[in-house]
């Protein structure tokens, strides 16, 4: 992939009785009850279900380096049958850690499928919203949303509930490659009830269905040059010096190669430019070095080499104006093109 870009140059108990031994037997019941939500059973229609699946959510390509925040979606679908005509139906939708990061929910991690240390945050939002899609079964805030779906006059309803993904911005260490999280198991557990509830602790049902969150951090790099000035000056008995700068900002791990052109007059060596006024012309070349002995021009062999970390790496520019018959007076000028080669 090629990046361009133009400069353009100038001059996170004891059991006392038996009494008592039974009133802890029973407290110790209704903490088991509160702390490990097992499913209890509501008496409804017989015959009465609910079944769901959930889309994979992909964000695709994604490039770290623009500094932006991603955003993709993914679909929770609903669908209920023999229940009671035109009653409600409350749906608790349990989302985990995923695979990607165990243990981390805020944020949410994927994982390099060739380097599973490298990490790409992301969440899952309920829709429209900044609140996370959290679990019933995680030991922490936050939990799974209560979402209501009304049947219709057959006791039967199919529905579809938005989940927004987001990749947040200023993650432009993160090297590229295929990062993925898998939700399978208790990761993802959906519990329901006919009727319309607060919550989902007596349940008609449970189900669990798999679904994976993935990106594709892609290989990238931008630029930016600063103009080589040389100033004003008089007579051309003596070499003149200025500098200039070449920022790069590259993915993580990414190789690249930082070229300069010949400029207008499509000079084949480095030290050949040529700033124009008119028809005439004044010589010049600029360098990799401050001694001016390595030419930086658009060839692998003289072009500034360098592997991405992800944050801003900057070159300078070393030009100068070489000794020479001086033109008649005016403003020269030359434009050169900064290419990444990557």
């Amino acid at each position: 992939m090629i990046m361009t870009r133009t400069a353009r140059k100038s001059i996170c108990l004891s059991r006392h009785s038996p009494w008592l031994a039974g009133w802890v037997g029973v407290m110790v019941l209704l903490l088991a009850v509160m702390g490990s939500r097992p499913a209890h059973a509501i008496i409804g229609p017989p015959s009465f279900s609910c079944s769901f699946t959930v889309s994979d959510i992909d964000f695709g390509n994604i490039n770290v380096i623009s500094g932006l925040t991603q955003t993709t979606t993914g679909v929770l679908n609903v669908k209920c049958q023999n229940g009671s005509a035109n009653s409600w139906v409350t749906v608790c939708p349990s989302f985990g850690y995923g695979t990607g990061g165990p243990g981390a929910w805020n944020p949410r991690q994927m994982a390099n499928s060739a380097n599973a240390t490298q990490k790409l945050n992301f969440n899952l939002y309920l829709p429209g919203t900044t609140t996370i899609w959290g679990s019933d079964y995680w030991g922490a805030p936050p939990p799974a949303p209560v979402l209501h779906f009304q049947l219709n006059n057959g006791g039967n309803g199919n529905w579809t509930y938005t989940i927004d993904a987001v990749v947040p911005a200023g993650q432009t260490t993160v090297p590229p490659g295929v990062y993925s999280s898998l939700f399978e198991g208790v990761d993802v557990r959906i519990e329901y009830v006919q009727g319309n509830w607060s919550q989902c602790l007596f349940v008609s049902g449970v189900a669990t269905d798999t679904f994976q969150v993935s990106a594709n951090v892609i290989a990238f790099c931008e630029v930016n040059a600063t103009d080589l000035d040389f100033g004003t000056t008089g007579l051309l008995n003596n070499n003149v010096d200025a500098a200039g700068q070449v920022s790069v900002r590259c993915t993580n791990g990414t190789p690249y190669e930082v070229r300069l052109n010949g400029g207008l007059a499509g000079a084949t060596s480095p030290d050949q430019r040529r700033m124009s006024n008119g028809s005439e012309s004044i010589r010049y070349g600029i360098y990799r070095d401050s001694a001016r002995t390595l030419g930086w021009g658009d060839a692998s062999a003289n072009a500034v080499s360098g592997v991405g970390t992800g944050n801003l790496q900057t070159y300078t520019t070393h030009g100068r104006v070489f000794a020479q018959t001086t033109p008649s007076p005016g403003t020269y000028t030359d434009t050169v093109v900064v290419t990444v080669v990557y």
